[in-house]
């Protein structure tokens, strides 16, 4: 059976999700839902499905599934109601404003046994699962995440758009208490925060640089890991890894991975639907998107912090 989903919000990302689940063959795109007549208006077109401009329109129509790509603000209000109507959710990073809304988010989707999947698509990303499975214990993870400045997402800060991607990989691999924070970030573009780079010391040792810009002249997702006896250098825009050991004789070994037809979005849509219909837990749900929250948000906090001290 088809399940019938609808989408809301057709900016950049919601126009991203709704080519993919147009071509879903499991898969009924109900209709496309947005404030802006124009944005849903060519989505809708272009999928060949009806356009509306408030989502609970949709809760009439008998939709099993929603997938939410509106402002970070709305996340929360509409996530609710679809789950309080007992339909399935997936919703972009980050998962809510606030971390109180993230917390009902996930109580309300256990509470009726619905899937909460989060947008985090770098997991999903072929070289990063890759090395992922075979990273035993991190030591030191360099995350270099940069890119032109868009006018895309200026609702929020660079911190909560571009770094909660990388944040939320680190805290896939470590699997220890934060101990230690230090960040710095300024403003270029925008009035919130443009550029950001944090250090992320964790209790069993391991510590993480994570940068992340919207202000630079060149796209660049470098994923860095050194392991206890294996260094792993990925390139998620290409995904591509490189990967080096010592043999048993003490010489230095070498691998290149290259993914083919590399498509994260597609493979996070898949596993929502499959979730759903498997009735099984997703690989990003919402304790994860909750955790890379809190830690965007102390990053956030930091940066301003200092800023207040220089301005002063």
């Amino acid at each position: 059976m088809s399940l019938k989903l609808c989408l809301v919000g057709a900016g950049h990302m919601g126009r991203i999700h709704a080519r993919k689940l147009a071509r879903m063959k499991d898969v009924t795109l109900t209709c496309i839902v947005d404030v802006n007549e124009h944005q849903a208006g060519n989505v809708a077109r272009e999928c060949g499905v009806p356009e509306y401009r408030d989502y609970r329109h949709t809760l009439r129509n008998g939709v099993r599934a929603a997938v939410i790509a509106s402002p970070t603000e709305s996340h929360y209000p509409i996530a609710r109601a679809f789950l309080e109507e007992g339909v399935h959710v997936f919703i972009e990073k980050p998962i809510a404003a606030e971390p109180a809304q993230a917390r009902e988010l996930i109580d309300l989707a256990r509470k009726n046994n619905l899937t909460l999947q989060v947008g985090h698509l770098e997991r999903f990303s072929p070289p990063f699962r890759k090395a992922s499975a075979m990273i035993k214990t991190p030591l030191f993870i360099e995350a270099y995440r940069t890119s032109g400045f868009t006018g895309r997402s200026t609702d929020i800060d660079v911190i909560h758009d571009l770094m909660i991607h990388d944040i939320d990989l680190v805290l896939s691999l470590v699997n220890s208490d934060i101990a230690a924070i230090s960040a710095r970030g300024i403003s270029v573009f925008t009035e919130k925060i443009d550029v950001a780079n944090a250090r992320v010391e964790f209790a069993d040792g391991c510590v993480a640089i994570i940068t992340a810009s919207r202000a630079s002249g060149t796209r660049e997702r470098s994923f860095k890991v050194f392991d206890q006896d294996r260094y792993y250098s990925l390139n998620l825009a290409t995904a591509h890894m490189f990967t080096s050991k010592k043999d048993k004789k003490g010489k230095m070994e070498a691998s290149i991975y290259k993914a083919t037809s590399p498509d994260p979005v597609n493979s996070e849509l898949r596993e929502f639907v499959r979730a759903i219909r498997d009735k099984r837990e997703v690989l990003v749900n919402g304790e994860d998107g909750l955790r890379a929250l809190l830690l965007a948000n102390t990053i956030k906090e930091h940066i301003e912090e200092n800023r207040a001290k220089i301005v002063t």
